[in-house]
């Protein structure tokens, strides 16, 4: 379903027509072992793709909750910051087994979700039941990590999301893709995991929710997530302290993670450049984010989101297909 999209790829690199064959054989291999969620679920996953969603979520608080019961503790007794070694080992061991982008990746920490799934999910559901003002939310320690929400978008997705709403088709289309290998990325550092979702900048909080324009306009800030992209450029001298080090954002570092990581779509012209940042939304700049409450909005995400990943997953199958020596 790619080959003409890619065609101009193949040949750079292909000279006859086993070539070829070979290129679209290997093409059959990947795209049969490319989404995960079929393999965590079983013969629970369907075309239902908020409830696959729902289910895998709830399948890994349960055996998050399983894995703390054998040691004596609750979830909420380890959702601070007060993890002994142990602690994070155990959260570690479970991630490989049970969080999507870690399969993908191999049990690799650096593993993230590039696109969240539940914010959307959350956005078009409330939209959609906005009459009856019910809200939606992921277990949580608010909620005593309660799947309550999640069992009812399972369970009864029609009533809660109705596949005849054109809103709900866009977000179906959105969390198909959202499942598979073009959803997930490889950070430079662990740590930007849960700081592309709120970090402190200045002294000041601030929430990226995972976007990816956030994400990218952060990137190129030595004091937000561009610090997981610095190098030293000179030394600093200081009657007091004496002379240290200045550190700034690498560009080539900044470049070369985004290049590896098929980001550059998220660019006007794929030119990396901070001014080249493509919104979510017509009018929301990317370092903004916001809950998206309005149809038109909401849409608007949905097909950036959408039309990103398949965009990079024909970037990832050029470069799995041409990587095992299609020539």
């Amino acid at each position: 379903m790619y080959f003409f999209s890619y065609i101009h790829e193949f040949e750079k690199h292909c000279h006859s027509e086993d070539a070829v064959r070979r290129i679209l054989k290997k093409e059959r291999e990947i795209t049969k072992n490319m989404n995960m969620m079929k393999e965590y679920l079983g013969r629970d996953y369907s075309s239902n793709h908020v409830r696959n969603f729902c289910l895998y979520w709830m399948k890994g608080v349960d055996r998050r909750k399983e894995q703390l019961k054998k040691k004596g503790l609750t979830m909420k007794e380890v959702s601070g910051n007060n993890f002994t070694d142990e602690m994070c080992e155990d959260y570690d061991a479970w991630r490989r087994e049970n969080d999507l982008d870690c399969l993908y990746f191999d049990g690799d920490m650096r593993a993230d979700t590039l696109m969240s799934a539940w914010t959307p999910i959350k956005w078009v559901a409330e939209n959609f039941n906005k009459e009856f003002g019910k809200e939606f939310f992921k277990p949580n320690i608010y909620n005593d990590f309660s799947t309550e929400d999640l069992r009812l978008l399972a369970d009864e997705t029609e009533r809660y999301l109705s596949s005849n709403n054109d809103l709900v088709q866009e977000l179906n289309l959105f969390l198909g893709k959202a499942e598979e290998r073009c959803n997930y990325i490889l950070l430079p550092d662990r740590r930007m995991n849960t700081e592309r979702f709120s970090l402190e900048v200045d002294g000041k909080r601030i929430w990226l929710y995972d976007m990816v324009p956030a994400t990218l306009y952060y990137i190129f800030d030595k004091n937000a997530l561009g610090k997981y992209f610095v190098s030293c450029t000179a030394l600093v001298e200081n009657e007091m302290v004496g002379s240290y080090p200045r550190q700034e954002v690498d560009m080539d570092l900044v470049k070369s993670w985004i290049k590896r990581e098929h980001l550059e779509m998220g660019f006007k012209d794929y030119k990396i450049d901070r001014k080249n940042i493509i919104p979510l939304i017509p009018g929301l700049a990317p370092l903004e984010t916001r809950k998206l409450t309005e149809r038109d909005e909401i849409k608007a995400a949905l097909r950036y989101m959408y039309n990103f990943l398949c965009n990079r997953e024909e970037k990832l199958l050029i470069e799995e297909l041409l990587g095992d020596g299609g020539d």
